[in-house]
């Protein structure tokens, strides 16, 4: 045999040793044990009550129904009704129902064919509902409460072509972002006499319950291009209070809104001397009357607090607001008052009532008083010292916001 022939066998015989020896001490693979991931069941809940064990009904309040009237119909006593209408009071408002608005019954039993409440669900709005709880027959639990509200925040944006309103419409936006986009700016921009080609870009936060939008929450940031500048609203926070600036920290508002509504024209101003229009005497005339169509939101000038909120014979329904101190403001011939009451605070833009034309008024129209130390001044003429800046020891948290704002402001494209 051959030395060359026998290298030849000897390393086969090496191989055929290797495979078997691998095979024989070959590891096992260790089998990993299968877990089944379990799941948390989720109850499926409404108004915060977990479904389980219940049968609902849901109705709309009719023309002629009444909370009595819906709750007998469903089992509950006439002793836990007459309950219902002693809680009743003017903050707490037990029994007032509105046609169209919706309510649900929430049952476990029936006897003789009716269904009989234990829950009772009436949605005050599309945001907020009250809960009858007559689950005890001894007691009534009663409470009112918000919907799961989702908030998402989206940007708009627009070159204006004929007004800042038909502006939002061409783009597809909601009118209500056009008037908080009025409020965040009113200071700086003057939207009668917008220019055609001014633009602008705003962040916001809507509402939504259930996937429906159900309101416009807070103006975020916003930058409008009017007059040949660049106006820019950035939100600062300081002595935990949200305001709006421009790039170097000055104050967007000043301490009074110049007019507290959308008004189409001035219809009287202010004057020592005019012919009353019902009275047809001349006697002073010492406010400014902006016309406006009924339904028009009248805005609090400032910041204060009301402290009348009636009906005059002669102011019809009026607010008035005292700031500090020194200033006060006067707003008559309200259709309806908003949600505020006497002792309430309310802050500039708060919606204090809307146009109308109670009292002796011969149209739709705001009479608006400023006061200054208990004397009536021209409210055209009256120029309010400007909001105080960003404070210096702030202004370093404040120009690492900014920069962050205009950062994402500067993200939103304009339309083409």
């Amino acid at each position: 045999m051959t030395k060359k022939r026998f290298l030849i066998i000897l390393i086969i015989f090496l191989l055929i040793v290797a495979v078997v020896l691998f095979f024989i001490f070959k590891p096992k693979k260790q089998e990993t044990p299968i877990t089944e991931e379990v799941q948390e069941e989720v109850i499926p809940e409404k108004f915060g009550i977990p479904l389980t064990g219940w049968e609902l009904i849901e109705d709309t309040v009719r023309q002629g129904d009444y909370i009595g009237g819906i709750l007998s119909k469903y089992g509950i006593s006439s002793q836990q009704i007459h309950k219902v209408v002693e809680m009743s009071c003017d903050t707490f408002r037990t029994t007032l129902i509105t046609v169209g608005n919706l309510y649900t019954i929430f049952y476990d039993t029936i006897i003789d064919d009716v269904p009989q409440a234990k829950i009772f669900v009436y949605e005050n709005s599309k945001m907020k509902y009250t809960l009858y709880d007559f689950r005890n027959p001894d007691t009534v639990y009663i409470k009112r409460a918000l919907k799961q509200i989702d908030t998402i925040t989206n940007t708009a944006s627009g070159i204006i072509e004929y007004s800042l309103w038909q502006t939002m419409i061409d783009n597809g936006y909601n009118w209500d972002i056009a008037l908080a986009l009025s409020q965040t700016f009113a200071w700086t921009v003057d939207f009668y006499s917008l220019q055609k080609q001014d633009w602008f870009k705003v962040i916001y936060d809507e509402y939504f319950v259930d996937n429906e939008r159900v309101g416009l929450g807070e103006i975020k940031a916003g930058v409008f291009h009017h007059g040949g500048k660049e106006l820019w609203a950035i939100p600062f926070v300081e002595d935990s209070v949200l305001c709006f600036y421009d790039t170097l920290g000055n104050s967007m508002r000043k301490t009074f809104m110049p007019a507290p509504l959308e008004y189409t024209h001035i219809g009287s101003r202010y004057s020592h001397a005019r012919m009353h229009p019902i009275h047809h005497v001349v006697t002073p005339h010492l406010a400014v009357d902006f016309s406006a169509p009924t339904g028009t939101p009248v805005y609090a000038a400032s910041d204060g607090t009301i402290v009348i909120r009636t009906y005059g014979t002669g102011a019809g329904n009026y607010v008035k607001i005292r700031h500090n101190s020194v200033y006060s403001t006067v707003y008559m011939h309200f259709s309806r008052f908003g949600e505020y009451q006497v002792g309430d605070r309310v802050n500039q833009g708060d919606i204090i009532g809307y146009v109308g034309s109670t009292g002796w008024s011969t149209g739709p129209h705001l009479h608006y008083e400023i006061h200054e130390n208990g004397k009536k001044i021209d409210p055209l003429k009256f120029e309010p010292p400007p909001a105080e800046p960003v404070d210096s020891i702030h202004m370093e948290r404040f120009n690492k916001e900014k920069r962050k704002w205009i950062d994402d402001i500067n993200k939103i494209k304009l339309p083409n």
